[in-house]
């Protein structure tokens, strides 16, 4: 795992609780916007992961990488769980790295809230179960990084738990972590930057947070 560098989370569709989803063709003008205004020279400075749960998406940016002649949006960040086979076949096809969201294995919707007794325990089982699949259909062990999902599907109690237990979600995979401007984590009481800290001294390997 490289050590101190950043990571762009880029999406055109919200997934905040209060967000309203949006149809394939309003996504992919939205990221046709977007690539047709930024500065290409730039962005190759960063690693960017894409933030989507359609690989339509995903295969527009396999796309443009090959126009700028360069490996940038290299990171699929699937906030649904990659659940849909095209998009695991796409990673790895592709050799993309993928960022695997917890997603409760009975969630019909993205915000649909369930009862933990376990919530580590729990979230770490579906994610194994998941990561089951994605290794047998060919994406690399390599490639994946685990995201407890916080706050998704998650009342603020669970999540806190979760946050407060990090440490113990470890099984062999970077764990991505994003709290910023979520309720819960106002009962640490500690700053943004104490709770990186925090959450990096737990084992956590990236922290996604927002720009303002």
């Amino acid at each position: 795992i490289k050590k101190n560098f950043q990571l762009v989370d880029i999406g055109a569709e919200s997934t905040r609780p209060s967000g309203k989803l949006i149809g394939l063709e309003e996504e992919i003008r939205r990221v046709e916007l977007y690539l047709e205004n930024i500065n290409t020279d730039l962005i190759k400075s960063f690693i960017h992961s894409v933030d989507t749960r359609r690989y339509e998406v995903i295969q527009r940016y396999i796309e443009f990488n090959s126009q700028i002649k360069a490996d940038t949006f290299t990171i699929v960040n699937d906030v649904s769980g990659a659940r849909d086979e095209n998009m695991i076949n796409l990673v790895a096809k592709n050799n993309l790295g993928i960022i695997l969201n917890h997603r409760h294995p009975n969630s019909k919707v993205l915000h649909e809230k369930f009862k933990y007794k376990d919530p580590i325990g729990e979230v770490k089982s579906h994610l194994i179960s998941q990561i089951d699949l994605l290794l047998s259909l060919g994406v690399d062990r390599g490639s994946i990084a685990i995201d407890p999902a916080l706050g998704f599907g998650k009342d603020q109690n669970v999540s806190y738990k979760i946050l407060e237990d990090i440490d113990k979600l470890s099984f062999g995979y970077p764990i991505v972590l994003g709290f910023s401007n979520k309720k819960f984590s106002e009962a640490f009481k500690m700053s943004s930057l104490e709770l990186s800290d925090y959450a990096f001294s737990k084992g956590v390997a990236i922290i996604r947070t927002h720009l303002s």
